[in-house]
């Protein structure tokens, strides 16, 4: 079952995915859609970091802090049903507004979405393509509306931000 927040490693379903991922990018370099120019933002999770190590277009990737997942605090590495079990009145507290609620020592979903508004601004003003490397949650959902028609969409949820998405 999945659990939340953590810092996994790459799972084995991910490491297969790595050399489509990585033809992927090499396809985009080699027409001139990525460069050496281009942004290449990852969370600082071991996932994110492993992922972008593949993309190779002359960009060093950058990690930053707020594109990591939801802080889930004290329930962080805890899957729903040991929340449930271990802290009932956080749980129904979850339930009632999920939007709103905030974890004991973590941050709620509101918190979120005032964190990654300086990423996003950053990929607003960008003049090169932006690629976000990180893993799905509800910080990745607010990148959507940035993407319209014009965005590559790849499995692992990474995505390659042309100027003309957010124009």
């Amino acid at each position: 079952e999945r659990k939340l927040g953590g810092d996994p490693e790459l799972s084995e379903r991910g490491k297969r995915y790595l050399p489509k991922l990585k033809k992927f990018f090499d396809d985009e370099k080699e027409i001139g859609a990525v460069n050496e120019k281009t942004k290449l933002f990852t969370s600082t999770l071991k996932r994110s970091v492993e992922t972008a190590k593949v993309i190779d277009i002359g960009a060093k990737p950058a990690s930053f802090k707020i594109l990591d997942e939801l802080d889930a605090g004290v329930c962080d590495n805890m899957t729903m049903d040991e929340v449930e079990k271990k802290y009932p009145a956080e749980w129904q507290a979850r339930l009632t507004d999920k939007l709103k609620y905030r974890f004991p020592m973590g941050e709620s979903y509101i918190d979120l979405v005032h964190r990654i508004e300086p990423i996003i601004f950053t990929i607003e003003r960008s003049k090169e393509p932006v690629i976000v490397v990180r893993f799905f949650d509800f910080n990745t959902r607010h990148l959507y509306p940035l993407l319209g028609e014009s965005y590559c969409s790849v499995e692992m949820h990474l995505w390659l931000f042309h100027e003309e998405a957010i124009a």
